[in-house]
């Protein structure tokens, strides 16, 4: 009875508000707002239309516009096609031009959310002559007239006056300001602002955070300074003295991190039981680790917590302990430190499990590896805090798997707690037997003191080595750490010790192993060769030298028929096809004039300097690998041309065809003889025992079973 009552009471109050012909916007939203709480989605859908027509009927399009505004958030998306929203709009609109090309433009009609539509409408509107924006690219603007005509609008900004915006990409792209806004505020009242920024800096602080939304303090440098708010020769003073004020407002919370968002408060308690309780139906693992972060850096906040809230605290805690699968052990981790921090004991969250689980064998390279750079040392210090032997042990277990970054920091950890020995001797032994990853290679040439203390050996040495890990194909960080690598041979700080360690023979065949890799691109090798030529024009001779040699290739460098076509097939495209375009390219930009505004001309010419580098690439490469059936292929030796199968220690096996250079076919167990696999299976025989790579980068022994000759379907697929 009192459901039909309440319905009746609203039903009169809809009457009201349609008999009277000044209700507004508000009144009509408030009265839909109660039928929605009272559980009519019928009745409040049939009110809102009625409403929408009141306002039309009465020409109140900004009351119009906030009525959509109110539908689109309060409508499920079942409920209304975009046929139904695009009538509720043009309802608002009615006859007038304008209104009706902004509806087009705002997407009404279209496959896209109604929020959206609305929130485009809204802001086209707003866009009228005088009206203040601020572009993503171009900044703060001021509207000079919006063409309806033509959905244009005309934009002066600062450097572009003028500027001329389809009101399609205007929407997209612009954000209206308010009169409160910290920009609208600068541009209507310089002065008073300036006087602001002198007198009580903290005050402009909290205006460009109303404005922009939370912001770190870089972030909120680059607002102020940029927008010509505070000149950065005064913003150290500026900042001093507004943050001093800040930390003494409760509204205002500064986070102890600089990369954290400084924030404005709705009330001086942020952390009270309804903040709580968002916490507890929580479910996004990153969402719950910032909000415990946000407490963990309010300690005033986190000594007042009462035992439920910190109950709420643990199952949270707990319940990213659990949730983050196996791909994300970053995110177990943090969850784990944040406990700590927190003051969780082990009953109550069992965080402490989580840290042995990490320090088991194995496991702390996929973490460290899923881990940001900027957590790594924090990480490491925590794990090793709570367990130093198993730390200490787990990570020398597992310092040549640890990809640059992670590296890095395990070392200096293990340095600063007094475990050199232990990492000297892993280095000494891969650099021995040749097996040292690329990582290791590249802290050990960036760090020539330790590795000379290490008695380790010179880059003379490890540049070879080096060169060899530069040919791998790699992916990820591992090709991140392959480029930071190539730019020590770009170093001439580094490389001139490297070549004076030589012989002159030793330089000459090292300066001539440099020219024939295929770890630089042809223009980044004449670049290096200029280098080191630089330093030692007596090398000239081995470029000069072979030119004129034109030197056969050896049996090593050869690759099958088929891959050798491709590689020719490319060639003849680019000298036919693409080098031809390119020209034609370049002439039709250059009669546009004017070459030093002309961008097509300028991508053109760059497009050009990228082809002819893939031709010189091309032909080099062409000239010293030779094609091949590999019908004169050693017998009873694993190397190119053979087929073999490997033993592993689990009882699988697996087998391989070794072909050329450039032969590369995986679901054929085709491998390139250049690969990490190939080179160690290399020289092999039968029942030999032999080191090789696996998918994680670690090694494994296996034996070598059996070296056959190519099948039938191989030597098919060769030709």
């Amino acid at each position: 009875m009192s459901e039909a009552v309440g319905q009746n009471e609203l039903e009169n109050r809809v009457v009201e508000l349609l008999g009277n012909e000044k209700a507004v916007a508000g009144e009509w939203i408030a009265a839909l707002a109660a039928a929605k709480a009272a559980d009519l989605p019928g009745a409040t859908r049939e009110w809102a239309g009625l409403a929408q027509e009141a306002l039309a009927k009465a020409g109140d399009v900004a009351g119009g516009i906030e009525l959509l505004k109110w539908r689109a958030e309060s409508t499920p998306a079942d409920q209304m096609t975009p046929k139904d929203w695009l009538k509720a709009a043009d309802l608002v609109a009615g006859s007038s031009p304008h209104l009706l090309a902004l509806i087009q433009e705002a997407g009404f009609g279209q496959k896209l959310a109604a929020r959206e539509c609305v929130r485009r409408f809204r802001l086209l509107h707003g866009l009228q002559s005088g009206a203040l924006c601020l572009h993503r690219t171009w900044g703060f603007g001021v509207v000079r007239k919006a063409d309806a005509l033509y959905k244009k609008i005309e934009i002066d900004f600062r450097g572009r006056p003028g500027h001329g915006l389809a009101m399609k990409v205007a929407a997209e792209t612009l954000e209206l300001l308010g009169d409160d806004h910290l920009l609208a505020r600068l541009h209507r009242d310089r002065d008073g602002v300036q006087k602001q920024i002198a007198e009580t800096p903290a005050d402009v602080v909290r205006a460009a955070l109303a404005s922009f939304g939370p912001l770190s303090s870089a972030a909120l440098q680059d607002k102020l300074v940029s927008f010509g708010v505070v000149p950065e020769a005064d913003w150290k003073r500026f900042w001093d003295a507004a943050r001093k004020a800040l930390k003494a407002d409760p509204l205002v919370e500064i986070p102890a991190k600089r990369t954290d968002p400084i924030r404005l408060l709705d009330r001086a308690s942020g952390y009270d039981d309804s903040w709580f309780d968002k916490l507890a139906l929580e479910r996004d693992l990153k969402t719950v680790l910032e909000r415990g972060r946000e407490l963990a850096d309010s300690p005033a906040s986190l000594a007042a917590i009462q035992p439920a809230q910190k109950s709420i605290l643990a199952n949270r805690m707990a319940f990213v302990l659990k949730g983050a699968t196996s791909r994300q052990p970053g995110l177990k981790l943090q969850a784990a430190m944040l406990a700590a921090r927190l003051g969780l004991q082990a009953a109550e969250c069992d965080w402490p499990a989580a840290v042995r689980d990490f320090l088991r064998a194995g496991a702390l390279t996929p973490l460290l590896h899923d881990l940001p750079a900027r957590e790594l040392r924090p990480a490491l210090e925590f794990l090793w805090a709570q367990d130093a032997a198993a730390a200490q042990t787990a990570l020398l277990g597992q310092l040549k798997h640890l990809h640059f970054g992670a590296l890095q920091e395990a070392l200096a950890l293990l340095l600063k707690q007094g475990a050199g020995e232990e990492c000297r001797q892993i280095f000494a032994e891969a650099c021995a037997t040749h097996l040292i990853r690329q990582e290791m290679l590249l802290w050990v040439l960036r760090n020539p003191a330790q590795a000379e203390e290490w008695d380790l050996p010179p880059p003379t040495i490890l540049a070879p080595l080096a060169v060899e890990e530069l040919e791998q194909d790699y992916m990820g960080d591992r090709l991140k750490t392959q480029k930071l690598l190539r730019e020590m041979f770009e170093d001439v700080d580094w490389l001139r010790p490297t070549f004076d360690g030589m012989t002159p023979g030793r330089q000459r065949d090292f300066f001539k192993r440099l020219n024939v890799s295929s770890a630089w691109p042809g223009l980044d090798r004449q670049v290096m060769q200029a280098k080191i030529l630089k330093l030692y024009p007596h090398l000239q001779s081995v470029i000069t030298g072979e030119a004129a040699e034109q030197p056969v290739a050896s049996y090593g460098s050869v690759t099958s028929h088929r891959s050798y076509r491709e590689r020719q097939e490319q060639l003849e495209k680019l000298i036919n096809v693409d080098i031809p375009g390119n020209s034609k390219e370049i002439a039709v930009a250059r009669s546009y004039g004017d070459l030093s505004e002309n961008f097509e001309y300028k991508a053109a010419k760059d497009m050009q300097r990228v082809l002819m580098a893939r031709r010189a690439d091309l032909e080099a490469m062409m000239s010293k690998v030779r094609p091949t059936d590999f019908s004169e292929a050693p017998k009873g030796v694993a190397g190119i041309g053979s087929t073999v199968t490997l033993d592993y220690p689990d009882g699988r096996s697996e087998h391989f065809h070794i072909l050329g250079e450039w032969d590369q076919q995986p679901e054929k167990h085709i491998i390139s003889s250049n690969t990490r696999m190939a080179k160690a299976l290399t020289g092999k025989q039968p029942g030999d025992k032999v080191l090789v790579p696996t998918e994680g980068g670690a090694e494994i022994e296996c034996t070598l079973r059996s070296v056959e000759d190519l099948p039938a379907e191989i030597k098919e697929w060769v030709k």
